[in-house]
């Protein structure tokens, strides 16, 4: 006979059943079916297996609506997937011990698939789960507009293109991506290909979440939730220092491209949650 299930995932179970109940924006960055684990690597009906290619769009403001129109939803899709492992990941920090052992192998193989995303062993301190925390977060849906915008020409990169890799991550095994043609002789990495484009913003969003090179982004952001501030794009732009070798000159551009684009990107969402509405009727 199966055991039931922990009072946590019970009392989940109903939060659930409350957050289904929001509307207009706040149900577009809830995490959906947080009660059902097998819906942890959920994706959108369209991940965007091919990147479009809006090089013939010769009227700059359309090519950036474009732009915008294509890939907010998928940015918006990983941002609920990320407030939805936080949510998974704050309450399994008030399971006890006893708890822990009654999750189903399913559950526990999730739990696992979970921390090895974020490069983490299971938590047992404050300070571990603060650290995990730290990492299970969303990323401004602006700033990562921007970077892939930056990266990849707006969508219009051979990287981009070719391999849907919209922010220029490496890898090192001969074959995993696209061989940069201006690649000095003695290097090894490629640019990563991605099956979709989605995979190539989940994978950037994961990069940002782990790697010990933008911690201080980490680091920024979680003191502006402790103190209850909304976390903007602009407010992270110092952690990413790291990401160019450009320095303090590719965070004053991304700035610089958050100010003049911040417009269009508002449309975009409103668009968007327009789209949403009118499916939500049919």
């Amino acid at each position: 006979m199966a055991s039931s299930p922990p009072k946590a995932f019970v009392l989940l179970i109903a939060l659930s059943l409350i957050i289904a109940l929001w509307a207009g924006l706040k149900e577009v960055f809830t995490p959906a079916e947080t009660h059902r684990l097998a819906q942890f690597h959920r994706l959108p009906l369209d991940p965007l297996a091919q990147m479009p290619d809006f090089s013939h769009i010769s009227h700059i403001p359309w090519r950036k609506e474009a732009f915008f129109d294509a890939l907010l939803p998928l940015v918006v899709e990983e941002n609920r997937r990320l407030a939805w492992q936080r949510e998974l990941v704050l309450t399994l920090q008030t399971l006890s011990p006893e708890e822990r052992e009654t999750l189903s192998a399913q559950d526990q193989q999730l739990v696992a698939q979970l921390l090895q995303e974020y490069r983490l062993e299971w938590p047992n301190t404050a300070l571990q789960w603060s650290r995990l925390l730290k990492r299970v977060d969303q990323i401004p849906m602006e700033l990562v507009l921007m970077q892939a915008a930056n990266e990849s020409a707006w969508g219009t990169s051979r990287f981009a293109q070719e391999g849907n890799n919209l922010f220029g991550e490496w890898c090192f095994s001969v074959g995993c991506g696209l061989v940069p043609e201006r690649r000095q002789t003695g290097q090894r990495h490629e640019v990563r290909r991605f099956p979709s484009v989605q995979a190539s913003i989940q994978s950037y969003m994961r990069n940002l979440n782990s790697h010990r090179a933008y911690s201080q982004l980490r680091q920024i952001r979680a003191q502006r939730r402790a103190a209850g501030v909304e976390v903007s794009a602009q407010d992270l732009l110092p952690g990413l220092l790291s990401y160019s070798e450009r320095g303090p000159a590719y965070i004053r551009e991304l700035n610089a491209m958050l100010l003049v684009n911040q417009p269009l990107i508002d449309e975009a969402l409103q668009r968007y949650q327009a789209l949403l509405e009118e499916e939500s009727t049919l």
